[in-house]
């Protein structure tokens, strides 16, 4: 689903620069159309640079959605 220039730039991507709610809208949008893995490499294109390689982040390393939305004190 995922073109290789983005899951290359996915371990560089900084928690802090995510826009949380771009993924969850983009995670929504696949969820619905789940099976349809045409639509859904078609959708990915169509998505933010950063959009895209933090929701392919988030796919392969589930553990790091944990420190998006975690406060830097």
């Amino acid at each position: 689903m995922f073109s290789p220039s983005i899951r290359t730039k996915t371990p560089t991507i900084k928690p802090e620069t995510v826009h949380a709610l771009a993924v969850n809208e983009a995670v929504g949008a696949l969820l619905l159309l789940k099976g349809k893995d045409a639509e859904q490499v078609s959708y990915v294109s169509t998505l933010k640079l950063k959009t895209a390689v933090a929701l392919c982040r988030w796919m392969s390393d589930p553990a790091f959605w944990g420190a998006v939305n975690r406060p830097a004190f």
